[in-house]
């Protein structure tokens, strides 16, 4: 049996909802960090992006046998999101529970939340190479 190696190298990036409460104003961030050490959780903001790093170590876990499908990525990881609005970064609260990181962000008093969006409509056409 081959497997396919992926470039991660140790690597990964976990999976990620934003949503803007607009009734609390408030940015929620829920990400998917299942196994990871809650010691090893950081999280830091700037005016542009949250940045969420920690690491998943791999347990003594299915040392026997040959694995049929993996898929849980190990190791250390990093998330790095665009904040949609202004957060006041002096009352961002974040919780650890059932494997999934939940990081509240409180939108500043002088964010801009569109109203509207924009929409650009592209037409892709196939080159034959």
């Amino acid at each position: 049996m081959d497997f396919v190696l992926r470039p991660r190298l140790g690597h990964f990036e976990p999976n990620a909802d934003v949503v803007v409460d607009e009734e609390r104003g408030q940015v929620v961030v829920a990400i998917e960090v299942a196994g990871a050490d809650p010691q090893s959780l950081h999280v830091s903001v700037d005016e542009r992006y949250l940045l969420i790093s920690g690491r998943r170590s791999a347990a003594n876990r299915l040392h026997r046998g040959s694995f049929v499908q993996k898929e849980i990525s190990y190791g250390d990881f990093a998330k790095r999101i665009a904040l949609p609005v202004a957060v006041d970064y002096g009352e961002v609260v974040a919780s650890y529970t059932d494997g999934v990181l939940v990081i509240a962000l409180p939108i500043a008093a002088t964010a801009y939340l569109p109203a509207t969006r924009t929409e650009i409509r592209l037409i892709v056409k196939r080159t034959h190479s």
